[in-house]
Formats: structure tokens, C-alpha cells, sequence
């Protein structure tokens, strides 16, 4: 590789929790090693607003808090597969859009390059809402790499 042309010094990799996570975080992992950088990992909590309407019951809190714990677990999860990991680290738990979320930390944090799956949704969310490492790639500002899923 010729010095200069690709140089990485900090990798973000941004994981949802689904199935593909592990192996986003080990591709993610991979990358860092090899170019001895920092890493920062992170999830999108997407709250819900759900009330049932038989009962009039906010179904809100009890369903966001599944959802805050189901970030935290991921992040223990990150930090299990980054043991040993010599270089800089730290994970970070945010709220809102996920596409946003991550594009707005990209701002912030300014990573070389961004590390996420293809897809997480179901089919069905995917159609609807359409693919957030699609709507990242058109609109982030470094370089990327999209982790593919076996069934893709």
C-alpha cells in the first residue's frame, strides 16, 4: 500500500443490535488493528410514541426502556469483542433517526472511515422506510464501508 493514499485514524462503526452487529464489530475491529487507530462504536435508540387506544395506556416508557436496555446490551457486547483491543475505544448510546444520529456523529466526531451493516430492518421496514446505511452513504462525508449480510 503506498503511504498516504488511505490513511485511517479513527473508525466509527455504528451497530443496531440486530444479528449482523457481531460481525460488523469484528470487520470494524479488523480495519482498526491493521491501521492502528481508535475506534468509537455506536447504537441509535429510536424512540416510540404507542398508546393503546382500547385502554388509553401509554405504552411509551415500558417500550423505550426495552429499547435503551437492548442499546446497553450491544455496547456489552461491543466491548466483549473489543478485549484486547490496543488502541483507543469508547462507545456511545444515542436517541433520534438513525441515519441522522449517525451522520450527525460523523460531523462531530470526524472518523476516517465509517464502519456499518447493510441491513438490519425487516424487508417490509425496508420498503417503508428504506435502508439506513443507504441513506448514510449518500450523505456522509467520509469514506465508508458497508458490511454485507450473508442472506444479501
Amino acid at each position: 500500500m503506498v503511504k498516504g493514499v488511505f490513511e485511517v485514524k479513527k473508525v466509527m462503526i455504528a451497530v443496531d443490535g440486530s444479528k449482523m452487529a457481531d460481525k460488523v464489530l469484528l470487520k470494524g475491529r479488523m480495519v482498526a488493528e491493521q491501521f492502528g487507530c481508535d475506534v468509537i462504536i455506536m447504537t441509535v435508540v429510536k424512540k416510540m410514541q404507542m398508546i393503546n387506544y382500547y385502554t388509553g395506556t401509554d405504552l411509551s416508557d415500558r417500550l423505550n426502556k426495552e429499547f435503551e436496555s437492548s442499546a446497553e446490551k450491544t455496547m456489552e457486547q461491543a466491548e466483549k469483542l473489543f478485549e484486547g483491543f490496543q488502541g483507543g475505544f469508547k462507545t456511545s448510546i444515542t436517541e433520534g433517526d438513525p441515519a441522522e444520529e449517525i451522520l450527525q456523529a460523523t460531523e462531530n466526531e470526524k472518523p476516517d472511515l465509517l464502519v456499518m451493516g447493510s441491513r438490519g430492518l425487516s424487508g417490509f421496514e425496508r420498503v417503508m422506510l428504506g435502508s439506513v446505511s443507504l441513506k448514510v452513504l449518500h450523505h456522509v462525508t467520509c469514506d465508508m464501508m458497508i458490511v454485507r449480510n450473508e442472506a444479501a
